[in-house]
């Protein structure tokens, strides 16, 4: 059955490059497979397509072009702010001058719970399978029941084009995007525990930014629990063991490589920049420091499960790395504002904060 069900997927891939393809058509093809399980394929097929696509386009385009990606976290049950946030993500209604470019990817910095329902409302969403721009899944501490956590492991990492294991069976990955290394860390299960990344999780990550070529200007981190919580989970993230959160910090800065890093959990927006991890300021949850020399923690606040319906757009553009945030009412509908924006301070000579 199994094998069958293979043999129809390779008639669809290479049914998606015929000038004929219609994702609804697909689908009716692959009955009577169940439509989700039949659109998660469908999802991972067109990413593979989209993946040479864009890996062709880009040899043909110059490395200071702008692009864009979003960083959202904590839908959970919140499927209707879920939505409304991913439909500005794609409209981008709010996009004032220097306008961004539309997203080439999302970063999902977890608590998706339930993982299937909110693959279902991207792919929902993002509904033309050719242009949807991959959804990078991050492991929160909800995400580890056997359903979520193999849903993730299994279908929804897989589907992010070329992306790099630790292991075969791992969520920890990275992959690369012309001028930029996006690693994700999953501190739940073999890099971590309880949201704390451990010495095996942070030498892997030293690894793989030390591994990083030349090319890359820019190696940005995602995982779930911050370093230096602010709002909510206060005492429970991944200060919680303050000894690893410090060597952990201290590694990405020796690296001069990392630029920022984005995190979830707290339901609760903020930015810092850190450079020492056991300064007074970098403990006080009432302080949001700038240390010079320091990397930035972005904390994406929550896309569904808060007071506030929020998310992160980074903008690229060679050496340059703007970045803004938005935020709405939660629910569906609700109109979204940008309330913060600033650049990276060595992208073009100075931090500039609005």
């Amino acid at each position: 059955m199994f094998r069958r069900y293979i043999d129809r997927m390779k008639t669809v891939i290479r049914f998606i490059g015929h000038e004929s393809f219609s994702p609804r058509l697909a689908l009716r093809f692959l009955t009577p497979v169940h439509a989700m399980t039949a659109s998660i394929f469908l999802f991972a097929a067109s990413s593979i397509l989209v993946s040479i696509c864009a890996a062709a386009d880009d040899t043909a385009q110059t490395a200071g072009q702008a692009f864009s990606f979003a960083v959202t976290a904590d839908p959970r049950a919140e499927g209707p702010s879920w939505r409304n946030a991913l439909r500005e993500i794609r409209d981008m209604t709010v996009n004032p001058e220097p306008a961004f470019s539309p997203p080439s990817w999302v970063v999902l910095a977890g608590d998706m719970d339930p993982a299937r329902m909110r693959f279902a409302d991207y792919t929902s969403v993002f509904s033309d399978p050719l242009s949807r721009p991959p959804l990078v899944p991050v492991v929160g501490n909800h995400d580890t029941g056997l359903g979520d956590f193999t849903f993730i492991r299994d279908f929804m990492i897989p589907a992010v084009p070329g992306a790099v294991r630790r292991e075969p069976d791992s969520c920890d990955y990275y992959f690369d995007f012309r001028n930029v290394r996006m690693i994700v860390v999953d501190a739940f299960t073999k890099s971590g525990k309880e949201g704390v990344i451990y010495d095996s999780g942070r030498r892997w990550v030293e690894g793989v930014i030390r591994s990083t070529p030349a090319s890359i200007e820019h190696v940005f981190l995602t995982f779930h629990e911050p370093a230096f919580p602010r709002g909510h989970h206060v005492t429970d993230s991944f200060n919680a063991d303050p000894g690893q959160r410090n060597a952990f910090w201290r590694m990405l800065l020796s690296s001069g490589r990392v630029r920022a890093v984005f995190v979830g959990h707290t339901h609760f927006y903020s930015r810092m920049r850190v450079r020492d991890p056991e300064s007074t300021a970098a403990n006080n949850i009432a302080v949001f420091p700038n240390d010079e020399g320091g990397i930035y923690q972005v904390d994406a606040g929550a896309a569904g499960h808060g007071i506030t319906n929020t998310f992160v757009r980074v903008q690229v553009d060679g050496k340059r790395v703007s970045i803004r945030a938005y935020a709405a009412a939660t629910g569906d509908g609700k109109p979204f504002a940008e309330f913060d924006r600033w650049q990276l301070p060595d992208s073009d000579g100075g931090e500039k904060t609005k």
